[in-house]
């Protein structure tokens, strides 16, 4: 892999997400148990959101502990090897969005007719997501890391 420059690894932070149109979500319980799912996610002035049940645990979990985790990952399908799939990961915390209409509308512009079902589900609420340190793998000895503030961090992170 040829060595990117840092305009071109920040740029691959910001623009990774574009064609990915689902996000692993971890949480844990109050035991400490591990949940994982996913969702569909649009982007917003550099946080994340989600439309998910409130009747699921990964909202319980979220709501008391504020906290997830979340992996956008590309499909294995299109990586040059299993080892290597691109991959933008980070944790976050978690918001209730009260401004729900205007996230509706960038799931709509997103996703079309195929999420519009959800606004007329009560039990389905709007999650925002801020990431802190983000890190994102664009293959073997290609690991980067960038700061909130969209600083790299660290790059070429390297195997023993």
């Amino acid at each position: 892999m040829k060595k990117k420059t840092d305009e071109e690894i920040i740029e691959q932070f910001k623009t990774f997400p574009n064609d990915k149109y689902s996000l692993m979500l971890s949480t844990v319980n109050s035991d400490k148990t591990p949940h994982t799912s996913y969702s569909p996610f649009v982007q917003n002035e550099g946080s994340y959101y989600i439309c998910i049940s409130s009747m699921l645990p990964h909202f319980d979990n979220i709501n008391k502990s504020k906290k997830a985790h979340v992996m956008i990952i590309e499909d294995e399908a299109t990586a040059s090897h299993i080892y290597a799939r691109k991959r933008l990961y980070f944790n976050v915390t978690c918001e209730l969005e009260v401004e729900e209409e205007t996230i509706f509308k960038l799931f709509d512009g997103r996703y079309k007719d195929q999420l519009s079902f959800l606004k007329t589900m009560k039990d389905f609420k709007i999650i925002k997501l801020i990431p802190k340190v983000k890190s994102l793998i664009l293959g073997f000895g290609a690991a980067y890391q960038m700061d909130t503030n969209g600083n790299l961090m660290q790059k070429n992170i390297g195997h023993k």
